[in-house]
């Protein structure tokens, strides 16, 4: 597991230390950072596999280089102190690493496929890609799977993975019966919600699924590592908070997960976790990223007692805008 990365002259990043628990949250204003900091886990990933760590599309190092820097490091370290150093200067990249034990990491952007009729099946592997490409495909592989029992919803049907993942998908949508079908022949899949095609109900099943059966999926897997963007995307409130509770649940039984979010339902979703277990406060840890005058990214942490609350002061802006506009109403 990672418990530490260091970005330095990467990107927003001066000078940029994170401290990596079980589940660590990262918030802040749009172009803030929070991205990047997903990026760089990434980029660790590749460098770990021997792979040229630089992300397709996200353009050169020289592009990724902080205006005030002339070389960026990315530094990971795991609870043993082995270190992975990737490092970019002078057009030139370079890798130092001295053993250290990566995850197997998984993956979900924000700009995931979501409602679409047909999904694509890959021959080549039984994992989905990042915006949920092969997912059915991906749960047919894992359905008979037996799944952590502390993982295991209180109303599902059976132990395997495709019973818990019907049955923590009822706390989006109560009472949707999802069922899907595979043409292997056509490399096509199809999701199918109370028999409706995925265009025809909301959107927000269409973008829970693919995070509900990741995480289970991940689960299936020792320490695993997984990358979730804006899980609450589409989600009404009530779904935002099951969903934070969720994510803390599996965080809490072996799955170590990072996760980009701007819904305040969502962290009181992890903060009611937080307070119905209350040795979980010391599994969280969330940032705050903000830019300076210098357009460059500060970071600030916020933990959680064990009632769920604040274990220090917080900074302006960090999931408050329901008391600031309550305020406005009021006053």
């Amino acid at each position: 597991m990672i418990t530490n990365i260091q970005l330095n002259g990467f990107k927003s990043f001066e000078n940029g230390d994170l401290q990596l628990a079980p589940f660590t949250l990262l918030t802040g204003l749009n172009s803030s950072g929070k991205s990047s900091a997903i990026q760089a886990l990434l980029m660790v990933e590749r460098a770990a596999k021997g792979k040229d760590f630089l992300l397709d599309e996200h353009g050169t190092g020289k592009e990724l280089t902080n205006i005030y820097s002339s070389e960026f490091n990315i530094i990971a370290s795991d609870q043993a102190s082995k270190r992975i150093h990737l490092r970019y200067e002078n057009d030139h990249p370079g890798i130092m690493n001295d053993g250290i034990s990566l995850p197997h990491v998984f993956y979900s952007e924000a700009g995931r496929y979501g409602s679409q009729s047909s999904i694509k099946v890959f021959n080549s592997t039984a994992e989905m890609d990042s915006k949920g490409g092969n997912l059915l495909k991906c749960i047919d592989t894992y359905a008979d799977e037996q799944i952590n029992e502390n993982l295991r919803h209180p109303d599902a049907q059976g132990e395997t993975l495709m019973f818990n993942l019907k049955a923590w998908l009822d706390i989006i949508s109560p009472g949707v019966n999802f069922t899907y079908e595979l043409q292997r022949l056509s490399d096509q899949s199809f999701p199918y919600f109370d028999d409706h095609r995925a265009t025809n109900v909301g959107f927000g099943l269409s973008y829970t699924l693919p995070i509900i059966a990741l995480l289970l999926r991940a689960s299936l897997i020792k320490d695993s590592l997984v990358l979730l963007e804006n899980p609450e995307a589409h989600l009404h409130p009530k779904g935002q908070t099951e969903m934070g509770k969720f994510i803390a649940l599996c965080a809490d039984n072996g799955v170590n997960v990072v996760v980009e979010t701007h819904s305040d339902h969502l962290f009181d979703g992890i903060r009611i976790y937080t307070k119905q277990h209350p040795a979980f406060a010391e599994k969280f840890i969330s940032y705050w990223f903000e830019l300076d005058k210098r357009k460059s990214t500060q970071i600030y942490s916020i933990t959680l007692e064990k009632d769920g609350k604040y274990s220090n002061e917080v900074p302006r802006g960090f999931f408050d805008q329901f008391e600031t506009d309550a305020e406005a109403l009021l006053f």
